[in-house]
């Protein structure tokens, strides 16, 4: 197995397989019968200890998906996967005192629990976001599937920790609408398909939110369990890379270069570059990934021009930006905004 396969013995969680497992018990398959159609030797009643690497469980879905051929199958795991169901760190999402706080610690230890994946959080300007990147080689099908779940799990997080906060939310897919479509507005209200991000985004008005199950000692001691879960699976530097992602915003010469970002986090460039290799990522990943989120953000605020928004991301050349733009999310500046403009009614 060569480096390219290295996400494919990434730890996952024994709650997600198990999650899998019985959705298909209770459509009347045999969970063992799966896992081994899977090739997991792991025995079921082993499995929330020890549970899968990342290959194994892709596998296993694979296969569940095929035996149960129901295009609906992404929503139901990820709806079955709240905070209760993420050990140490839904613990501490749980009991943050606010939205804020909660989505910083999902951020800060997301590592732990869906490594596969990228989260981005923005939190400026009138409409925040968390964006979604899936960071292991799948196909199409396979891709679709990741972002369903986790979208709709955050969307179910966020539904439990801030009740009422439904009519705020909207979700946005990359992909086409599926034949589900109608099903999944249904259950999760404000969904758009075909979009230039998949993402959550809500009111920053929501983020100052008081959690009702709120507890400072509890919030310490699930923080203190997620970094000692950390050091048991070598992952102490898991950090990193979210404090890269919230320190990544333009200022009056631009992004932070990576010198400049590893002298505001205490370390030399070469360590910081080694840490974020470890977690599977690159300094100019992440760069890409900022300015993709910003841009969105910006455009979302049609008093600033195109040219303006360019300029504030650091671009000289509006030409050049619309070139990164839609590199990003095959649209044009002015494409997107046409686009979310016509959103506003998203059924």
């Amino acid at each position: 197995m060569g480096d390219s396969d290295e996400w494919r013995r990434w730890f996952v969680p024994g709650v997600v397989p198990l999650t899998v497992l019985d959705i298909a018990a209770e459509r009347g398959l045999s969970p063992a019968t799966l896992l081994a159609r899977a090739n997991v030797t792991v025995p079921p009643s082993e499995l929330f200890e020890a549970g899968l690497t990342l290959g194994q469980q892709a596998d296993l879905v694979e296969v569940v998906a095929e035996a149960l051929g129901d295009p609906r199958l992404g929503f139901e795991i990820g709806w079955r996967l709240p905070p209760t169901a993420l050990g140490s760190v839904g613990y501490a999402i749980l009991s943050s005192a606010t939205v804020t706080e909660a989505l910083e610690l999902l951020q800060r230890f997301w590592h732990l629990v869906g490594r596969a994946t990228s989260i981005t959080l923005d939190t400026a300007g009138e409409t925040g976001s968390v964006t979604l990147d899936v960071r292991v080689p799948m196909d199409a099908e396979g891709t679709a599937l990741i972002k369903e779940i986790t979208l709709v799990s955050m969307v179910r997080g966020v539904r439990g920790l801030a009740p009422g906060a439904e009519e705020a939310l909207e979700v946005w897919f990359d992909f086409p609408e599926p034949p589900q479509g109608a099903w999944v507005r249904e259950r999760l209200g404000r969904v758009r398909w075909d979009m230039p991000a998949c993402q959550l985004r809500f009111p920053t008005a929501l983020l100052d939110t008081k959690l009702p199950m709120s507890n400072p000692v509890g919030l310490r001691a699930a923080v203190a369990w997620c970094e000692r879960e950390e050091r048991l699976r070598g992952m102490a530097d898991g950090r990193v890379t979210a404090r890269v992602q919230s320190d990544l915003q333009p200022g009056p010469e631009g992004y932070p270069s990576l010198d400049q970002m590893a002298r505001r986090l205490g370390m030399a460039p070469r360590t910081l570059r080694r840490h974020l290799g470890k977690e599977g990522t690159r300094y100019s990943d992440l760069l890409e990934a900022a300015r993709r989120r910003d841009a969105l953000r910006l455009l979302d605020n049609r008093a600033l021009t195109a040219q303006e928004v360019a300029e504030m991301l650091g671009y000289r050349d509006a030409a050049n930006f619309t070139r990164a733009f839609r590199r990003w999310t095959g649209q044009t500046p002015s494409q997107y905004r046409a686009a979310t403009a016509e959103g506003d009614d998203p059924g």
